[in-house]
């Protein structure tokens, strides 16, 4: 429950192997190259930083330039030979399951995958010019629909002396437009009749107007439909197209079958053509971030601690005179940003999608998602302690696990702790008498469950002081762990403020005037004492560490931020006062369907209410608590000790559809 140890790896290789090494390192998809999408070659960037350790390896750094690449590879004229054919196969990524390969000759292949293509396409083309034909006679069909008991032979409409007619398919607007002009039209205008493809129509015009028709046809996005000139009547020709139209279905249907034999023949090949595009393709992205000298190759890349080992045995099983060196993440220059890995048990892992959404943490810095989890379970339970409503945020969680992945873990969880507040609540489904209350009815005792939620948001903010202590002093940064108001300086002024109000709330039932006096005197003290160390942190801060960035003191500015530090205290902690609010708004609210339900004055309209209640605060209810416990840790506890500075850990590999491979 951590952020995972990286170190910095140095290969040199001879570059005979660098493809066989570049395919292992992708295969593995383990290492992390900072800016990898960066046109800044990143092995020569760290070793300019690095120069004894690559000389201690026998590399003569003066000699090294960026890695010239060789073209071999036509990456793109096979992107879409292989779009071409998952597109007519239907083929989908996740089919992509293969996951060891062995070496191959990549022209080879490539070559049968220009085969593969060239049969499919000749499937390909059969298919479309048979579509094209059915749809041809199915619109054919419908225009002629209307003579189908017609003994009138086809060829009598090209005998027609002194008038021209046209035969075509129109849009529904076009043929609005066509009905509003019939006056002005110089011919006879039949409706043949209407399908998917729009308007049938048949226009007999003079032949002295023809010209003018054909403009005005033109402009109605006429689609022509041609009328064979045959010597048979209507009744025969129709019966010969659906012939035709059944020859046709039967010739698609055999080419469906040719075409899923296809598919099932070559399936695996072309998955794995697919498969070994995508690890070229990441090759080529890698051999953009090494280095090379005469005879070697070398490529510097941050690794997990946990994946050294892997790594190692990957580089060794593709070349056995490569040279692998692996540095602590101590010896790792500032200037090269350290990528975080978060590292968590199953329980806290969903718990990272909400901590990466607000920021990622930095390399040096405590993992937030333990303590973010925790606080998080307990205010989401806190204000919506219901143990029937916590169970439905449980089996939604369970369904919808596979679909929205690490969102639906965290309702589960939620729920999970909902149940158990509904137990301490004495709570189900809103019905405050089914089941004793543990601990605590939140609307029969509203005093103690406010006092309760500003103590326990208290404790929340001290704990966040500590873990902010740890990252400061991770981080070296000795002036504000001492000066800071998220420092020593600021949590003692807070114990103080806190005691102060305590002190001042509390003393005529519990301490005497004596003891009340000295703990007023101290308190003031210390909250003088600490408010000037905060005044004074430009001045101080770069006394304790010189290393620090040197701020410019400004009275003005200095007592400014005091006035924030202050008002920040009140409102951080009365913030938490939200919590035991919407525990009692939760019983509340309930009350009113409740009472709803009553009024009614029967006990299906009672039982109506309450089922419809309980779905409005589930929902509804749910998702404001939800957001109002994000809201509390991102704003009063993340703002205490999360820097959030960090890039996140994105090791080079070969994803499809999101799936790692």
């Amino acid at each position: 429950m951590a952020v995972e140890k990286m170190k910095m790896m140095n290969l040199v290789a001879l570059k005979q192997d660098t493809h066989s090494i570049l395919r292992e390192i992708v295969l593995n998809g383990s290492i992390h190259i900072t800016n990898s999408g960066n046109s800044e070659n990143f092995t020569m960037k760290y070793m300019d930083s690095q120069i004894g350790i690559f000389n201690d390896m026998g590399v003569a750094v003066d000699k090294i330039r960026p890695y010239h690449r060789e073209k071999v590879f036509k990456k793109r004229k096979y992107k879409e030979l292989l779009d071409q054919i998952f597109s007519f196969f239907d083929i989908k990524e996740e089919e992509v399951t293969l996951d060891d390969l062995q070496s191959l000759n990549y022209s080879e292949k490539l070559k049968f995958l220009d085969d593969i293509f060239e049969k499919s396409s000749a499937i390909k083309l059969r298919e479309d010019e048979n579509r094209k034909k059915r749809a041809r006679i199915k619109i054919l069909l419908n225009a002629v629909e209307y003579f189908s008991d017609s003994d009138m032979k086809l060829s009598e409409f090209y005998s027609l002396k002194h008038i021209n007619f046209d035969m075509g398919q129109i849009s529904k607007n076009s043929w609005i437009k066509l009905k509003a002009n019939y006056e002005n039209i110089n011919g006879l205008v039949a409706h043949l009749g209407s399908n998917s493809y729009g308007e049938t129509v048949i226009i007999f015009t003079p032949s002295v107007y023809a010209k003018d028709m054909k403009y005005f046809i033109r402009s109605l996005s006429f689609d022509m439909i041609e009328l064979p000139n045959l010597d048979i009547s209507f009744k025969e020709f129709i019966v010969n197209k659906k012939s035709e139209l059944e020859l046709l279905e039967k010739e698609q249907d055999e080419i469906l079958k040719e075409k899923s034999a296809f598919r099932k023949k070559y399936l695996q090949d072309i998955l794995a053509m697919y498969y070994r595009y995508k690890i070229i393709e990441k090759i080529e992205e890698l051999e953009g971030h090494i280095a090379e000298s005469k005879n070697f190759i070398l490529l510097s890349a941050f690794v997990p601690e946990s994946k050294v080992e892997s790594v190692k045995n990957s580089v060794e099983k593709a070349s056995e005179s490569s040279a692998i060196y692996f540095e602590d993440d101590t010896k790792i220059p500032s200037k090269f940003k350290i990528p975080t890995k978060l590292k968590n048990n199953f329980i806290l892992k969903p718990f990272e999608a909400l901590v990466k959404m607000y920021s990622i943490p930095d390399y040096k810095e405590t993992d937030p998602t333990p303590f973010f989890a925790i606080t998080y379970l307990l205010l989401f339970g806190m204000m919506f302690g219901d143990v029937g409503q916590g169970l439905i945020f449980v089996l939604a969680g369970m369904m919808l696990s596979k679909k929205i992945g690490s969102i639906a873990k965290i309702i589960q969880r939620i729920g999970f702790s909902s149940i158990f507040f509904g137990f301490m609540y004495g709570s189900v489904f809103g019905i405050e008498d089914l089941i004793p209350a543990f601990v605590i009815r939140p609307m029969e005792d509203i005093d103690t469950i406010l006092v309760a939620t500003i103590g326990l948001g208290i404790l929340m903010i001290l704990i966040a002081y500590f873990i902010n202590f740890r990252n400061l002093k991770m981080r070296k940064e000795f002036g504000k762990l001492f000066f800071d108001k998220n420092g020593l300086s600021g949590f003692l002024f807070y114990i103080s403020f806190i005691a102060l109000v305590l002190n001042t709330v509390l003393f005529e039932k519990y301490v005497s005037i004596n003891v009340s006096s000295m703990i007023t005197i101290f308190s003031v003290a210390v909250l003088i004492i600490t408010s000037t160390l905060m005044f004074m942190k430009p001045k101080l801060a770069p006394m304790v560490n010189k290393s620090e960035k040197k701020e410019e003191f400004s009275p003005v500015e200095s007592g400014f931020e005091m006035f924030e530090t202050v008002m920040g205290f009140f409102s951080n902690t009365l913030s938490f006062i939200r919590v035991g609010a919407f525990a009692i708004n939760h019983v509340g609210l309930f009350m009113a369907f409740h009472a709803l339900g009553q009024m009614l004055g029967s006990s299906i309209g009672n039982i109506f209410m309450i089922i419809l209640g309980n779905i409005f605060i589930v929902c509804l209810e749910g998702l404001i608590v939800f957001i109002q416990a994000i809201r509390l840790e991102y704003y009063e506890l993340f703002s205490k000790y999360f820097n959030g500075e960090g890039i996140s850990y994105e090791p080079l590999r070969v994803e499809l559809q999101g799936k790692e491979i």
